[in-house]
């Protein structure tokens, strides 16, 4: 891992508040490129918002959501580009949402390669990129056999939807991998291993797209059970009473006295005086 002292994501002063619940109080948090930041926080405390704000909120539209603050990604302003503008953005942006966020209606391989379709379609070098792609992540993550042609994804266990959505957003070489509580409901043995496929070496490929990402892939990940990544982050962060609070690398983690992360830990915590 090579981490370099510029940040590639900044919240500044963020505040988010979706049908008048307020999920984001001021926060302030700064990612550098090629870290992996592991964001803690309850069920439906907003830790879902965190990685949406870095690309506009999408599907939000019939909600009521009120923003403030400076969302930076890739030293660009996200609140402030133009449509056009912030979909380049976010083609080089991989997301697996909790579940997968698979479309129903679409076969395995027509899902793995949509992100190529849709944002790349009139600069592939070749018509055969993106089934070559789709064919070299299956068999990365073992699931070769689901690339048959019609199989949808309402023949795959949890397991295989979230894999199926981690190769979809590698397909486009990303700068940037998003991560929202993808382990959830999967045991132990299985959450490790997905684990190890996240933080692993991005795949490579022969051919290389336009504007293809260059150093260190950053990732950024949140959940409910710190526990399951404290060998895997970089650094972690707890999100609590609308605050991104930065808890430092694993060792200062497992030896925090703060109580708030006994929920995430498993463990017992004493309670912090305000002296220390």
């Amino acid at each position: 891992m090579v981490v370099t002292n510029e940040p590639l994501l900044r919240f500044r002063d963020v505040t988010l508040e979706v049908d008048g619940r307020r999920f984001l109080d001021g926060a302030h948090l700064s990612v550098s490129k090629g870290e992996s930041v592991v964001v803690a926080g309850l069920p439906a405390s907003g830790k879902s918002f965190v990685l949406r704000l870095l690309l506009g909120l999408p599907g939000m539209d019939e909600l009521q959501v009120v923003r403030h603050g400076e969302v930076m990604l890739d030293g660009q302003d996200v609140f402030e580009l133009n449509g056009a503008d912030l979909q380049r953005l976010r083609r080089r942006v991989g997301f697996v949402m909790r579940g997968g966020g698979l479309i129903e209606n679409m076969d395995i391989r027509r899902n793995v390669t949509l992100p190529i379709q849709y944002h790349f379609r009139d600069n592939l070098p070749d018509g055969q990129l993106a089934d070559r792609r789709c064919s070299q992540l299956l068999d990365t993550f073992g699931l070769n056999h689901l690339g048959v042609p019609g199989l949808r994804p309402v023949a795959l266990n949890a397991e295989q939807r979230v894999y199926v959505s981690l190769a979809r957003a590698f397909m486009v070489e990303p700068f940037l991998l998003l991560l929202d509580d993808i382990a959830t409901g999967l045991p132990p043995v299985l959450a490790k291993r997905l684990c190890q496929h996240v933080y692993g070496m991005p795949p490579e490929f022969d051919d290389v797209l336009p504007d293809a990402a260059t150093g260190e892939l950053t990732r950024v990940v949140t959940t409910a059970d710190l526990l399951g990544y404290v060998e895997y982050g970089d650094r972690f962060v707890l999100l609590d009473e609308g605050q991104l609070i930065d808890l430092g690398d694993r060792l200062a983690v497992e030896s925090s006295a703060d109580s708030r992360l006994a929920r995430f830990l498993g463990t017992h915590t004493p309670e912090v005086t305000p002296n220390g």
